[in-house]
């Protein structure tokens, strides 16, 4: 009986711990939409669960990722118990090999930096045990003429040898510190893509029936983002402005972007959702105030370029002459309180902290054109652009190139925070313009004409002038 009873334990061991494996799932990024602070990642994976209760791991995510904003979905029948979120130490994401590169070779020159440290205090060490030597033979102690001599001269060949040794010795100091200290500026700027720990969701599931599942995994991401910023364009002082949007992109979340399909959002989740509430300060009785909700609207619209077919026949379409684009094509989504750019041609952002530059879309602003100018600080004259329409863009505040007459101007701030609809955008110094600035002498007078005094002045007054 005892011997049944462990041979039936025995067997049992190994089906429990089957039950208790975890599965894990290699996912893939599909889409990305990018907020002003941080991103919204979507993954898809497959993977073949057996009946019954299973553990499935997505492995090799971002550390950034936040656990509060997990999202697991799915096809397949099957039903998911529970989500939760972990950190693997031990499994870290893979290290750039350029990254590597620069580690190896640092720590190479650390070796030889060390090595040669120590040859220069051997030189040092005798350094010291020459002068001691040199400071024992000059005593009076019975040492002859001819024997100081041969100590003096030994000595001093050694001393000469030695100053020489450090000498070279401190040279090569110098040298291998400065290529470590570029190696490690270069390493530095590379940072972003050393290996760091990564996250993991688990999740448990149950099938009713061996199962071919497909997952949709989501979730938000710190580390990551996106600025606006534009290119003001003038070509001459009787056509408008051609203003192109561009979008620049982070991403130091750990993982890269790899052609995947993104949407630049107008949103910022890190700043909350909640209208903070005013507590009223009651002085008798209290008031009831009440609170009238508005329902936002959405709206639509798509803009996006479509190539004209070739020509039929044997006329065939000639692109070098064509200008190149500048922009991808999107579609522009007004939400009820965001605004999304959703770019037609997959994109690609590594995990490397840097801002990458995308062409958003192109506007066509109407302008008038004037010269300002303040001759009591600056006798040059100024060209501005009065730009109006700015309030049916939907644009973001941000940093402008100005660019007059296919010359860089320099560059402004488009505040768009503040509802207006009129913009003065300065084209630069207009050195076809002279403005001369004269004052006029100023006298007083005091004629009597019926009892009264008069005075007159004469004011000085500016002329501009055209060349």
């Amino acid at each position: 009986m005892c011997s049944f009873r462990s041979t039936l334990l025995f067997c049992l061991l190994p089906l429990t711990a089957l039950a208790g494996e975890e599965l894990p799932v290699t996912s893939t990024i599909q889409e990305v939409k990018v907020f002003l602070n941080g991103a919204q990642i979507s993954r898809s994976a497959s993977k073949s669960l057996p009946v019954g209760a299973s553990t499935v791991v997505f492995t090799g995510l971002s550390q950034q990722l936040d656990p509060q904003s997990i999202q697991v979905n799915g096809k397949g029948g099957f039903t998911i118990l529970g989500v939760e979120h972990r950190v693997n130490y031990l499994s870290e994401s893979p290290n750039k090999q350029e990254v590597t590169d620069l580690q190896e070779r640092i720590k190479k020159l650390e070796h030889d930096y060390n090595v040669e440290v120590a040859t220069q205090q051997v030189w040092q060490n005798e350094e010291q045990l020459l002068l001691k030597n040199w400071a024992v033979g000059g005593q009076d102690n019975g040492v002859s003429a001819t024997q100081l001599q041969g100590v003096n001269d030994y000595v001093r060949t050694r001393m000469t040898a030695v100053k020489k040794g450090l000498l070279d010795q401190q040279e090569k100091l110098t040298a291998i510190n400065e290529e470590a200290t570029k190696l490690r500026q270069q390493l530095q700027q590379l940072q972003a893509q050393a290996a760091r720990p990564t996250s993991e969701v688990v999740v448990e599931l149950s099938a009713p029936a061996a199962v071919q599942a497909r997952f949709t995994l989501g979730y938000f991401v710190h580390n990551a983002g996106w600025t606006p910023a534009y290119d003001l364009r003038a070509t001459s002082v009787d056509k408008p402005i051609e203003l192109l949007m561009k979008a620049r992109l982070v991403n130091n979340t750990g993982e890269d972007w790899d052609k995947v399909d993104i949407a630049l959002s107008s949103g910022n989740p890190t700043l909350g959702g909640t209208m903070p509430n005013l507590r009223p300060w009651v002085l008798e009785q209290p008031i009831m105030l009440e609170t009238i909700s508005t329902k936002g609207r959405y709206r639509e619209e798509m803009d996006s370029r479509a190539m004209a077919p070739a020509a039929a026949g044997n006329v065939a379409m000639d692109l070098e002459d064509e200008p190149a684009i500048t922009e991808i094509g999107q579609a522009v989504v007004y939400r009820t309180t965001t605004t999304e750019y959703t770019l037609d041609v997959p994109f690609s952002v590594p995990s490397d902290g840097r801002p990458h530059t995308v062409g958003v879309r192109t506007h066509t602003v109407p302008a008038t054109y004037t010269h300002y100018c303040t001759p009591k600080l600056d006798r040059d004259a100024f060209l501005y652009a009065r730009t109006t329409g700015w309030e049916d863009l939907a644009l973001l505040p941000g940093d402008a190139n100005v660019f007059f007459e296919g010359t860089y101007v320099g560059r402004t701030h488009l505040d768009l925070s503040r509802p207006q609809d009129t913009l003065n955008i300065s084209l630069g110094r207009d050195k076809n313009i002279v403005v001369e600035r004269v004052k006029r002498k100023g006298y007083s007078e005091k004629p009597v004409i019926g009892g009264k005094a008069d005075r007159h002045h004469r004011l000085g007054h500016h002329r501009a002038q055209h060349r």
